[in-house]
């Protein structure tokens, strides 16, 4: 039996904390913690790599553990960068704050509101979980096959939850 594509997912980048790879023409990150200069500049290569070699738009899903701390100034300065840079390539942007309770509630809500200032000129939306959020990306920004759908990149995001969490149990 061959294995299935997101059995075969390329990780670009992985550490204890993060995970970064790309899924059709979306570019998947998930955070344990904020990101680290490394992981930005992987990030930061990751949306200009797929920018630069699709015929139509690409799409973004951040997905961040809800107990995971804010990103200090610079980070917040390099994903906006980054973001604005291919603002005209970026079909739609999630983000996933994952986790119940009043702190991971408050996240989002500010991660919305923060999305709403900057008036970004594609659709964005903050999520609670990732199912949620596969299903609206693939809506709005078709993955480059069409073979593949939210499920497939739900599996690619289970995936890169687990390369991490097995990177983070192992030390």
């Amino acid at each position: 039996m061959a294995p299935s594509s997101t059995r075969r997912q390329i990780f670009l980048y992985s550490d204890q904390e993060h995970c970064l790879s790309v899924f059709g023409n979306t570019v998947l990150s998930f955070s344990l913690q904020p990101p680290n200069p490394q992981f930005l500049e992987a990030w930061t290569a990751a949306v200009e790599r797929l920018a630069k070699r699709s015929k139509g738009p690409i799409s973004v899903m951040t997905i961040v553990d809800g107990r995971c701390p804010p990103p200090g100034d610079a980070a917040k300065a390099a994903i906006r960068d980054t973001v604005v840079r291919y603002s005209r390539e970026i079909g739609a942007f999630a983000y996933v704050i994952e986790g119940d309770g009043f702190g991971a509630a408050a996240v989002r809500s500010a991660v919305t509101m923060i999305g709403l200032v900057a008036r970004y000129p594609f659709p964005q939306k903050v999520f609670k979980d990732a199912s949620a959020a596969c299903s609206w990306m693939i809506d709005l920004v078709p993955v480059s096959d069409p073979t593949k759908t939210g499920s497939d990149m739900l599996s690619a995001v289970s995936m890169m939850r687990s390369a991490v969490q097995q990177l983070a149990a192992t030390g």
